[in-house]
């Protein structure tokens, strides 16, 4: 008996090198409190090619900006309500291929917006709602514009505790806020280690997500003071977005994503679709990096 007592700490030692002791299961989520203030530097590029015709039009993108994370209230079920306000934002745009024609390169600007962003984001990193506006992912097949990200911020949090290795899956069928149609889409989530960042064994949880898109942007009184000029987006969306989450602080320490996206837009007026103008195919990628500044 005095035997096995002495060799208990050795096969203990023995589990963790080989790390046969299972790993302690924990709830990753965001919580913040009222009044907090958190900042981010914000990072990301974008690659599209669009073909109207025998015209074709490469666009690439660049964008960096700081970001400040105000938190106005939270609710009872852990959605907050941010004010997101940006610095020091540059984009660099180079656009050519026109034909064999090349095109010219947008200098470097530097942006500084007066006013802060409304956002409400939920406790399992899904963003809700921006400036009163329902969310559903970057603006489809308009990578261009710099914000890139594909449908996810950052990676779709668990609603139970969980451990590396475990995964989970989220469907989502969201109506196009500001005109007609819908995205649906589908994710599937793996907490994958944990590493460590920033002084903090952060998580590292990944969501790849596949989108199908089908809508038509525009409300009633916009398209009539267009004259009836409507343009229907349909595609697919692509993603792969991986964060490292702070469990204990329930904050997102860094982001990394990419996109793919393929699709066309077809311009109408009044129901018909007009001649020579689509549909225009439009086909990219795009990153988006996040990190706790």
């Amino acid at each position: 008996m005095g035997a096995m007592r002495r060799l208990a700490p050795v096969a203990l030692l023995f589990a963790v090198a080989c790390g046969a002791l299972p790993a302690h299961a924990q709830a990753l989520s965001l919580a913040y409190r009222a009044g907090d203030t958190f900042k981010y530097s914000f990072h990301s590029t974008a690659k599209q090619t669009m073909v109207a015709g025998a015209i074709t039009v490469q666009a690439d993108i660049e964008m960096s900006a700081g970001e400040v994370f105000k938190v106005n209230s939270v609710d009872s079920s852990g959605v907050a309500d941010l004010s997101l306000t940006l610095n020091n934002v540059v984009i660099k745009s180079t656009t050519g291929g026109i034909s064999d024609t090349t095109g010219g390169t947008l200098k470097p600007a530097t942006v500084r917006p007066d006013t802060a962003i409304d956002i409400r984001i939920a406790a399992d990193g899904r963003i809700l709602s921006i400036g009163g506006n329902q969310y559903v992912g970057s603006n489809p097949f308009l990578a261009f514009s710099g914000m890139g990200g594909g449908f996810f911020v950052t990676a779709v949090l668990p609603s139970t505790a969980v451990k590396p290795g475990d995964a989970w899956s989220n469907d989502y069928s969201q109506p196009y806020g500001d005109g007609s149609g819908s995205v649906k889409l589908t994710s599937h989530s793996k907490y994958l280690r944990d590493e460590s960042l920033q002084g903090v064994n952060a998580a590292v949880v990944e969501t790849t997500s596949n989108a199908s898109v089908d809508i038509t942007p525009g409300t009633a009184s916009e398209v009539s003071a267009a004259g009836g000029l409507t343009g229907s987006i349909k595609g697919t969306v692509t993603a792969d977005v991986t964060t490292w989450i702070d469990p204990n602080g329930h904050r997102v320490l860094k982001t990394h994503s990419t996109e793919i996206n393929d699709g066309k837009i077809t311009l109408n007026l009044s129901g018909t679709v007009i001649p020579g103008a689509g549909p225009i195919t439009m086909k990219g990628t795009g990153t988006t990096d996040l990190a706790r500044a």
